[in-house]
């Protein structure tokens, strides 16, 4: 036991001790090590330093869901929303707000020119460099917050539901799984 805990403090030490360009090519090869792991179906781009696979993100409804590596942050992005309604924009707009004021990691961002709404999640690279764990973690949580977040916009754009209260469901529902 003493061991392996020794050998995890000086790979800490030996990763935090290299440049962030190193940073960089090891989490990227733990974030490819995890897809294989998972068995995930991904489209892995070296060049690039991206991945790109596909979730479920309601009942037979797929989304793209890009990671990369770059800038010294580990980045998470998808389309929560391909093509909104041109009339609701106003609605969107202040639904997105609303999101981002609730939101502890990541942003809402919408595109008005190509109608479509991403969510998006960084982490500074020295977190996943560190805890292995950390890459899983992260890619989990965008994953069910874009589930939350396309939820909502579906609400709004199928249902017509008030930006507000679609909140008020998200922040209710959050509410019960913490108790």
């Amino acid at each position: 036991m003493k061991l392996a805990k020794i050998k995890f403090y000086l790979k800490r030490l030996y990763r935090i001790s290299l440049s962030h360009k190193k940073y960089e090519s090891l989490v990227w090869e733990d974030l490819k090590k995890l897809h294989v792991l998972e068995g995930w179906s991904s489209g892995v781009f070296e060049k690039e330093r991206y991945i790109e696979t596909t979730f479920e993100i309601e009942k037979e409804k797929l989304a793209t869901f890009f990671y990369m590596i770059y800038d010294d942050f580990f980045h998470c992005r998808t389309r929560v929303v391909e093509n909104y309604p041109e009339d609701l924009t106003t609605d969107i707009f202040i639904l997105a707000s609303h999101f981002n004021n609730v939101l502890n990691k990541g942003i809402v961002v919408v595109n008005v020119h190509k109608q479509h709404i991403e969510y998006n999640l960084q982490k500074e690279l020295l977190v996943p460099l560190l805890y292995s764990g950390e890459i899983r973690e992260t890619l989990i949580r965008h994953y069910n917050i874009s589930k939350d977040i396309h939820s909502g916009f579906q609400r709004l754009i199928e249902e017509n539901e008030a930006p507000a209260i679609i909140i008020a469901d998200l922040l209710k529902k959050n509410d019960e799984k913490e108790q």
